[in-house]
């Protein structure tokens, strides 16, 4: 007869040895994630931040960017029977951060912020690299899926959305604020199929901000510029008195007066240093897609230079 604390003993050890092999059969039988970091390894794993995947140089022939699991951004052709965008834009980076974490959209009664601030600075990149990339016959459509929630717990909620500029404004139409897709997908293995904004139509959400124009319930027009260039279309339409501070704008106007140079009365501070950098950067890009010749660049850059 074996003593009761050795019983007790084995007992145990068995206890322990049952909960290590479900822990094991549960990740055996759930879906290996499909990009570089899951939820499963948030969970579990020691921590809820992943970082993108892309590098900090941009390629030139990149269409699509995994930033995580189900959470992507990526080129596609242009809706059929829609005008050619206004592609490629050389979109600010900071200037797109402010204008997305604006975004409110109203669900059950209650208005929410549409990102979380950390989703917006995962998909800055990604995004500005894809306006960079695209062509007049290339939509942007975004994926982005969040636990959105104080809980741990909380399975991820997708937001999908097809992005292009037409008319001097950044369009941003949303089909999905909160596709609950993750739980299915858990359970029968299967990839889920999502649905991306349309011009024709009509999503689910009511967006507002207080930066960008209503131009439908589901579908906001952020402008580009305070004043849109000529080559870009008409300017576009006003926005109202905000209730916030604006959004500064998203991109500079593409055509070589960028470099033109400011009041001599405006302060040396580090916006006007900003400002001058902006404008060598500008100049390079430009020349660097043959938009002006090497002579052009160079004179442009000596007026800049002569600012300092």
């Amino acid at each position: 007869m074996m003593a009761p604390s050795h019983m007790k003993g084995l007992l145990m050890r068995k206890a322990l040895s049952a909960a290590v092999m479900g822990v094991v059969g549960l990740a055996g039988w759930l879906p290996a994630p499909p990009a570089q970091a899951g939820w499963l390894g948030d969970l579990f794993g020691g921590g809820g931040t992943t970082t993108t995947a892309q590098p900090a140089k941009a390629n030139p022939r990149e269409r699509s960017w995994v930033v995580r699991e189900f959470s992507t951004v990526r080129l596609a052709p242009r809706e059929a029977g829609s005008q050619p965008n206004q592609h490629p834009a050389d979109i600010n980076p900071e200037a797109l951060r402010q204008h997305l974490n604006q975004v409110r959209f109203t669900q059950g009664g209650s208005t929410l912020p549409l990102f979380t601030p950390d989703e917006v600075a995962e998909l800055v990149e990604p995004l500005t690299q894809a306006f960079g990339n695209a062509g007049p016959d290339d939509d942007v459509l975004l994926l982005s899926s969040a636990r959105r929630g104080d809980a741990v717990m909380f399975q991820p909620v997708a937001l999908t959305a097809r992005l292009f500029v037409q008319g001097g404004s950044l369009q941003f139409i949303v089909n999905d604020a909160r596709f609950e897709f993750y739980n299915n997908y858990v359970g029968s293995r299967k990839q889920p199929e999502f649905s991306y904004g349309s011009r024709t139509a009509v999503g689910k959400p009511v967006l507002r901000s207080e930066s960008a124009r209503v131009v439908r319930a589901d579908w906001l027009a952020i402008p580009l510029t305070a004043t849109v260039a000529p080559a870009l279309g008409a300017a576009p339409a006003p926005v109202g008195t905000p209730a916030v501070a604006p959004a500064p704008a998203l991109a500079q106007p593409v055509a070589p007066a960028a470099a033109a140079a400011p009041s001599p009365s405006r302060p040396r501070d580090a916006a006007f240093a900003d400002d001058v950098e902006q404008r060598l950067t500008t100049l390079k890009r430009l020349r660097d897609k043959g938009l002006i010749s090497e002579e052009e660049y160079q004179e442009k850059r000596r007026e800049v230079m002569k600012l300092l």
